[in-house]
């Protein structure tokens, strides 16, 4: 959760951090333990749970907490009041079935990249993120994709507000490196990312033109590294994901 600022709410930060830690918790958790963790009192985070869950967005069973079911109705009816999700979403099923790989979404908001929408590959694996998870766009090749969509001066705020976090050996952390990564970008039309968010995780990722008014997005594919490689990823993925990304354009002009 972001830090709190002079027009901050403090009953509202409570609040989002209860449910926060329930939904990231592995399954219901009691007052006191809720307590331990989020810092407040038992008296605070009882008369924060009694709320939430007038509202539905908590459940209590034997006195124990979890969230509720409801908040897939709220991230839901956020999701759909973007254009791009009903646009891209067929095109994204479809570039799985064609690869068998995981295909993702991104759309930039507050100078992170937040994943919209994720298929589901045809092997195991899956990414330890989820729909709605906010990551930075200088670790993920759609973000890094965003990245080349933007000013010069955007991307210097967005690294200044957001830094360079290197999360693996393989992150671009150096400014000077990251403009040169986003020249190349610009030029080829598509983004990669090697092991740079997860280790033996690899990605390649377009841009998806939207408007002026819209906010940047990209597509993308990411996989292990022992599948995704050499040909199979330089030729045959970035050309599925190249191709969908223009049949998403026209589909977003028509």
């Amino acid at each position: 959760m972001s830090q709190t600022g002079p027009k901050t709410v403090a009953a509202t930060v409570n609040s989002f951090q209860i449910l926060e830690t329930l939904i990231a918790a592995d399954g219901p958790m009691g007052v006191t333990e809720l307590a331990d963790v989020v810092g407040l009192s038992k008296g605070v985070v009882y008369n924060h749970l009694g709320t939430l869950s007038e509202l539905g967005y908590v459940r209590k069973e034997d006195q124990k907490y979890r969230p509720s079911l409801r908040l897939l109705s709220l991230g839901s009816r956020v999701r759909t009041g973007y254009e791009i999700f009903d646009a891209v979403r067929p095109h994204l099923e479809n570039l799985t079935r064609t690869t068998g790989e995981v295909a993702t979404l991104f759309v930039e908001e507050d100078g992170q990249g937040v994943c919209v929408y994720q298929t589901a590959g045809s092997e195991s694996w899956s990414p330890e993120y989820v729909s709605g998870d906010a990551l930075p766009l200088h670790v993920t090749a759609p973000g890094k994709a965003i990245l080349a969509t933007l000013s010069d001066e955007r991307v210097t705020e967005i690294v200044s507000r957001h830094g360079l976090e290197s999360v693996t050996d393989q992150t671009v952390s150096d400014t000077d490196a990251l403009f040169s990564t986003l020249q190349r970008i610009r030029e080829d039309d598509v983004a990669f990312a090697r092991e740079e968010h997860f280790a033996g995780i690899v990605g390649v990722g377009t841009a998806v033109g939207l408007g002026e008014r819209a906010p940047a997005a990209a597509i993308g594919i990411c996989g292990p590294l022992d599948r995704l490689h050499g040909r199979y990823l330089k030729e045959d993925v970035t050309g599925q994901v190249i191709s969908t990304a223009k049949s998403i354009g026209v589909d977003l002009t028509t």
